[in-house]
C-alpha cells in the first residue's frame, strides 16, 4: 500500500493537452479543398470500418451460424485475416486516394479547353 501511495506522489512525465489552432489553419490552400479533404477521408475511414465489420459478420455466420453484437465486438481476427484485411485496406486505399496524387500541372480549368479564339 505504501508503494502505491509513493507512486501517486511522483511527477508525472505528461505534460497537459495544448489546443492548437488546426481548425483555422489552410492546409491546401482553400479551407473549402480543406474541408473536403477532410470529409473524403474521413468517409473512407467509415466505408472501412463498415466493409471489416461486415467481414467479420460473414466470418461468423460462416463458422458460428449466427451473429450477435457481442460476438462481433468480442472476435479478435487471425494473423491470415489480419493479412488479407490490411491488403485489401491498402487496395482499397490505392483505388480511392490514388487519383490526388496524378500529376495536375497541366491540367485547366472546367471549360477552359472549349474557349475559342
Amino acid at each position: 500500500m505504501a508503494d502505491e501511495k509513493r507512486a501517486g506522489d511522483r511527477p508525472k512525465a505528461a505534460s497537459d493537452f495544448i489546443k492548437s489552432d488546426s481548425d483555422n489553419a489552410v492546409f491546401l490552400g482553400n479551407p473549402h479543398i480543406d474541408n473536403l479533404m477532410t470529409i473524403v477521408i474521413a468517409m473512407g475511414a467509415e466505408i472501412w470500418a463498415d466493409r471489416q465489420r461486415m467481414r467479420i459478420i460473414e466470418h461468423l455466420l460462416e463458422t458460428k451460424g449466427k451473429v450477435t453484437k457481442d460476438m462481433v465486438e468480442q472476435f479478435v481476427p487471425s494473423d491470415e485475416q489480419k493479412a488479407a484485411w490490411g491488403a485489401e485496406r491498402d487496395a482499397m486505399a490505392k483505388r480511392v486516394y490514388s487519383v490526388m496524387a496524378r500529376d495536375t500541372s497541366t491540367a485547366k480549368p472546367f471549360g477552359e479547353e472549349f474557349k475559342y479564339k
